[in-house]
């Protein structure tokens, strides 16, 4: 097995790589159609505002510096800062081409503060430091996770916050049988057409990839997702959490994304099908949200950080209900996802 250096170098030529496909504008996952991106910031509001707006109220004014771990090329640091939610930004990522298109951005626009490349597993934070700390669509490939909670937590200042959204499902996406039930039952009701990859073949099913493979594309792909949002309840003070979805729409257009195009009536009426029934789904907590939005801050005990306790009843519920999808016969299941189709 490569050793954790030869990793962190495959993990940074990864997301390098992927620099050409976000500059061509090509949708390539779920999270790039416009429509999907409006219902998933309209799900991760806070009293009716952006949450990068909200920041600015809670905190009584703008952060005096903020931190973005994972910060990628800028783009969530540039977001606030334009909210008016921070005056001073700074950033670490894995990826030297990342952080070099942050730095060219913020030289350029005259933001005070600093991008730099650095290990997020191994940081030292200064104690006390910033008034907000964010990672967005980054902390699930962070492996050293108790490790990282522990520096965020006493970096931040009396009254500070931490803000993930973040990808917080099935690790190394290991999906629930009962998840998978529905994505297919969903995905078959597409027609052909809508189903056709780029390769030509017509997409039948969604599965569980091994993790072996996951590895082999992304080295630390969702190495730890399903331990992140215990161990921030664990670590902060919960002032709020959005369920954001994911569960369905990940999965189902994976490798078709690229056929719901705007003006395509068809297309639009099945994508928000699929909205309206992952939303459903989610809001009724028969599934758990596999994208959240966090917003924590330090706990007035920190001796207390280890030792609390994680809720089991709310899961063997959740298990409780994905079993009864799992035992529904496909044609009763069809009939149940057909009614959250929205009428013509």
């Amino acid at each position: 097995m490569p050793d954790y250096s030869q990793r962190l170098a495959r993990e940074a030529a990864k997301w390098a790589s992927h620099l050409e496909l976000e500059e061509a504008g090509q949708w390539t996952m779920w999270s790039d159609h416009p429509v999907i991106v409006q219902n998933y910031r309209q799900r991760a509001r806070i009293d009716g505002m952006e949450w990068e707006d909200w920041i600015a109220n809670a905190l009584g004014g703008p952060a005096e510096r903020s931190l973005d771990l994972g910060c990628g090329s800028g783009s969530q640091s540039m977001r606030l800062f334009d909210a008016g939610a921070t005056r001073e930004v700074h950033g670490y990522d894995l990826t030297p081409e990342r952080v070099q298109l942050a730095e060219h951005e913020r030289r350029a626009r005259g933001i005070p503060g600093g991008f730099q490349v650095a290990d997020a597993n191994t940081l030292r934070l200064p104690e006390r430091h910033y008034d907000l700390i964010c990672s967005s669509h980054s902390f699930h490939h962070f492996l050293e996770l108790e490790h990282i909670m522990a520096q965020v937590h006493e970096a931040l200042r009396p009254g500070g916050l931490f803000v993930l959204n973040e990808y917080v499902g099935p690790t190394q996406f290991q999906w629930h049988a009962a998840d998978l039930r529905v994505v297919n039952a969903r995905l078959a009701m597409l027609p052909d057409r809508l189903r056709r990859m780029a390769d030509g073949r017509v997409k039948d099913c969604e599965g569980r990839p091994l993790p072996s493979e996951v590895e082999a594309e992304s080295p630390f792909e969702a190495i730890r997702s399903g331990e992140i949002a215990p161990l921030f309840h664990q670590h902060f003070e919960i002032v709020f959490t959005r369920q954001l979805g994911g569960n369905l729409q990940q999965l189902l257009y994976n490798g078709i994304i690229q056929n719901f195009l705007l003006e395509d009536a068809e297309a639009m009426h099945h994508l928000r099908g699929i909205l309206a029934l992952e939303n459903a789904l989610v809001d009724h907590g028969v599934m758990q949200s596999h994208f959240q939005l966090l917003v924590g801050r330090r706990k007035s005990n920190p001796a207390h950080v280890a030792g609390a306790p994680v809720d089991e009843s709310s899961w063997q519920q959740l298990e409780t209900t994905l079993r009864q999808f799992q035992t529904m016969d496909p044609e009763r299941l069809n009939n149940v996802l057909s009614g959250f189709l929205p009428p013509d």
